[in-house]
């Protein structure tokens, strides 16, 4: 005869081979989201890199949010056209460009920016800061302008020491920015070096490389 089984022995029965590892489902979501986060963090530290930046995009569009890529792609075009900007003016031996985690940086060394001991902008580069307000004002972008002077001491009753004259030299690129250009002043901060912060070795060779005015474009917001 056969046996009748009753619902008692079937609710053991599917207890008994019932899967006993749900955590299974919830490490994998875990590990999703990890390997998110690293992708993420790894364009942030290498944000010319197009590729990454591709599959963030089809990331954030899959999590529903996009801002960190677009944000992050904004830099790829004002380095475009600041490029542009040098090659078509025949700038590229006289104003040098970097691109780093920091930023953008522009600087020229010599005597393009200002004349020995002065603080006046030249005419010929009231251009150049114009074109490159016109770039910064498609975006929203801080930016930190350095005034560096050589290791020549300097001594007169406006600029007692290369503070006084590296602090007025950037403070001169800001006010243009601000005046000239129209750019919002909180986006901007003024800073002088001195001779304290030289890209080449501190040699009488070198002096006229290492006076310069530095414009970094930062990655940061206003």
């Amino acid at each position: 005869m056969a046996r009748q089984y009753t619902r008692r022995d079937l609710d053991a029965a599917y207890d008994e081979g019932a899967d006993e590892s749900p955590w299974l489902l919830t490490f994998g979501d875990m590990m999703s989201l990890l390997l998110t986060f690293f992708v993420m963090l790894y364009i942030i530290i290498e944000p010319s890199n197009q590729d990454y930046l591709g599959t963030l995009r089809k990331i954030g569009d899959a999590l529903g949010g996009k801002s960190m890529v677009e944000r992050k792609a904004d830099v790829i075009p004002v380095e475009t056209k600041l490029e542009k900007f040098l090659q078509d003016n025949n700038l590229v031996n006289q104003v040098q460009m970097t691109s780093d985690t920091k930023g953008i940086t522009l600087w020229a060394s010599g005597d393009l920016f200002f004349k020995a001991g002065s603080a006046d902008l030249t005419p010929d580069i009231r251009f150049f800061l114009k074109r490159v307000g016109a770039i910064l004002a498609e975006t929203r972008y801080k930016v930190v302008v350095e005034g560096h002077t050589d290791d020549t001491p300097t001594s007169s009753e406006r600029f007692p020491s290369n503070w006084e004259l590296s602090a007025a030299r950037s403070s001169s690129v800001v006010r243009h920015f601000i005046e000239d250009a129209k750019l919002e002043p909180a986006r901007f901060s003024a800073v002088g070096r001195a001779e304290f912060n030289p890209r080449y070795p501190p040699i009488p060779e070198n002096r006229n490389r290492n006076r310069r005015v530095e414009i970094i474009i930062t990655r940061e917001e206003l």
